[in-house]
C-alpha cells in the first residue's frame, strides 16, 4: 500500500455510517455522445484508457479506507498501488433506447440495486468507487457513464468532477489502442482532511446551545409540534433497500423555472425545496402534520486553499456545511393558482445567513466533540428523526463539449443512498448539458410507502409544470 492519512471528523462520519450499513453510496451519472461511432468492441479500451488519465489526475481514486469497524483514531486512507480496472468497471447493455425528456428506467432499476451495494468487500484489491457503463448496441455513438463511490473519497461536487475530467480523456483516448486494465497509481498525495484547511470556529453561545440541546433537548431543542419526520429511526436485520424515482425536467421548463425563481427573488434551490414541501402537505394529513424540516448541503470548497492555491472545483475533497428550514403548512397553499414564493425567499435568506458565516457555528463543525462516530449513529436508533426531506442540488455541469467532433456530456443524473438515521426522503437534483434539471427521489423500503413516496414525486412534477404553464 502506498502512504495515505489519517481521517477527519467529517469523514469519519462518512466511513462510520458505511461501515454499519446505514449509507453505501453517492452517484452521478453523465450521458456522452460523440458525433463518429464507436464500435461496442472497442468501447471498453476507449473507457480504459480514458480512466487511465482520469486516476492519474485524481489521486484520491486511489484511496480506500482501512479500519472502518475500529475505534475513530484508528481508521485510515490508504492507497492502493495499483487498480485492475475489471474488478471495478462494468459494461451493461440496455434494453432499449432512451427517448429524448423520458424518463430512463433502466438508470432508475440501476441505482436502485447499486445503492444497495457497499465497498466491503475484497478490500484491499478494488478501490471505493465503481463505473457502469449503460450502452445501447444500435447507438454506437452514446453510452452512459454511472460512477458510484464511497462518500469519504468527496462530496457530491466530486461527480461532476469525475465527468468533467473523463470528458477530457475521452478526447485523447483512442479507441484503436491496446490499453492495460491495470492502472499503475502515481505517488501524488491526496489533499489534507478538511479540518486541517479550514479552522471551523465555534461561539460559546452556538457550542453552549448544542451542548444543552443533547442533554436536556425538551428543555433547550424542543421538538415542533405536528412535525412530520417519518417513523422512528428502524435499522432491522437485514437494512432496508433503497428505493428510486427519476424526475427528469425538460430543458425548456429548466430554463423557465430558473428565471421565475430570479424575477421573484430567489433561488432555483428554494424553489425546488417549496415544491417537495408542498407536495408532503398535499399528501400527510392536515390535521395530524403542519410542519416539515427541511436540510441541504452547503459546498464550502470556494473558503479552502491547499498550498496557497484555492481548491475550487477541481478537486476531490468533502467539504460541506448543512443548512435546513422549517416549512409550516400555513405558508404553502395547496392551490396551483398560487405559489409560495415568499416561502421561497424565505429559504433564499436561510441558506445566504449560513453561507455568510463562511463555515462559523456549522453542525459539521460540532463532530469534533462527539468521541464515538459508531455509538453516535447507533444511539439514534428508535428516536425521532431530526428532518423531513433533504435536498441537494449540484447545480449546471459545466462540462463544455470536445474539440471538433469530440465527446460531448448531455443529460446528467446525481443520486445518493437514504441514511438509515436521516430523512425519511432525499431528493438530489443536477442539471446537465443538455439543459435538464433531473430530481432523483429516494427512500427506504419500511420508512416510507411506497405509493406515499411516488404520490410526492407526481406533486412536484404536477407543481412544477402549473409554475412554468403560468401559475402565479
Amino acid at each position: 500500500m502506498l502512504n495515505g492519512r489519517s481521517t477527519g471528523r467529517f469523514e469519519l462520519f462518512s466511513t462510520a455510517r458505511h461501515h454499519l450499513g446505514y449509507f453505501k453510496n453517492v452517484a452521478c451519472a453523465a450521458t456522452y455522445t460523440v458525433a463518429s461511432a464507436v464500435k461496442h468492441d472497442v468501447l471498453e479500451s476507449l473507457i480504459w484508457g480514458a480512466l487511465h488519465k482520469v486516476i492519474a489526475r485524481h489521486s484520491m481514486l486511489s484511496a480506500i479506507i482501512l479500519n472502518e469497524h475500529k475505534q475513530d483514531s484508528e481508521v485510515y486512507f490508504a492507497r492502493l498501488p495499483s487498480i485492475d480496472l475489471r474488478t471495478c468497471v462494468e459494461f451493461l447493455e440496455r434494453q432499449s433506447k432512451v427517448a429524448v425528456g423520458d424518463r430512463d428506467e433502466e438508470l432508475e432499476l440501476l441505482l436502485q440495486d447499486q445503492h444497495r451495494i457497499n465497498f466491503r468487500e475484497d478490500i484491499g484489491s478494488k478501490p471505493f468507487w465503481r463505473l457502469v457503463i449503460l450502452h445501447h448496441p444500435e447507438d454506437q455513438s452514446t453510452f452512459t457513464a454511472v460512477w458510484f463511490f464511497h462518500h469519504a473519497l468527496g462530496d457530491g461536487g466530486c461527480g461532476p468532477i469525475f465527468h468533467r475530467t473523463l470528458l477530457s480523456a475521452l478526447d485523447m483516448s483512442n479507441p484503436t489502442d491496446a490499453v492495460n486494465p491495470i492502472v499503475k497509481i502515481p505517488t501524488t498525495a491526496i489533499l489534507p482532511k478538511f479540518e486541517d484547511l479550514h479552522p471551523h470556529p465555534i461561539s460559546w453561545a452556538f457550542f453552549l446551545r448544542a451542548i444543552l440541546g443533547s442533554i436536556l433537548p425538551s428543555i433547550f431543542a424542543p421538538r415542533a409540534p405536528k412535525l412530520w419526520t417519518g417513523p422512528p429511526v428502524i435499522a432491522p436485520t437485514p437494512l432496508p433497500g433503497t428505493r428510486v424515482q427519476l424526475l427528469p425536467i425538460s430543458a425548456p421548463t429548466t430554463t423557465n423555472l430558473l428565471k421565475l425563481s430570479r424575477e421573484n427573488g430567489t433561488t432555483l434551490q428554494a424553489t425546488l425545496e417549496c415544491c417537495i414541501a408542498t407536495a408532503l402537505f398535499s399528501v400527510l394529513p392536515a390535521e395530524a402534520y403542519d410542519k416539515v424540516n427541511a436540510s441541504g448541503p452547503i459546498s464550502m470548497r470556494s473558503l479552502i486553499r491547499h498550498e496557497g492555491q484555492p481548491v475550487g472545483d477541481d478537486e476531490f475533497i468533502l467539504a460541506l456545511a448543512e443548512y435546513t428550514h422549517m416549512h409550516d403548512r400555513t405558508s404553502h397553499p395547496l392551490s396551483s393558482e398560487k405559489f409560495p414564493w415568499e416561502e421561497a425567499r424565505a429559504v433564499r435568506s436561510t441558506i445566504q445567513t449560513e453561507v455568510s458565516k463562511q463555515g462559523a457555528d456549522n453542525v459539521v463543525s460540532l463532530l469534533r466533540y462527539v468521541s464515538d462516530i459508531h455509538k453516535y449513529f447507533t444511539e439514534k436508533v428508535g428516536q425521532e428523526r431530526a428532518v423531513s426531506f433533504e435536498l441537494s442540488n449540484l447545480g449546471l455541469i459545466k462540462a463544455g463539449t470536445g474539440a471538433g467532433d469530440g465527446w460531448t456530456l448531455g443529460r446528467c443524473v446525481f443520486s445518493q443512498s437514504p441514511h438509515i438515521t436521516g430523512p425519511p426522503i432525499v431528493c438530489s437534483a443536477v442539471t446537465g448539458g443538455d439543459g435538464c434539471c433531473v430530481l432523483t427521489f429516494g427512500w427506504l423500503d419500511g420508512v416510507v410507502d411506497d405509493e406515499m413516496a411516488r404520490a410526492v414525486v407526481e406533486s412536484v412534477e404536477k407543481l412544477i409544470q402549473g409554475l412554468v404553464g403560468g401559475g402565479s
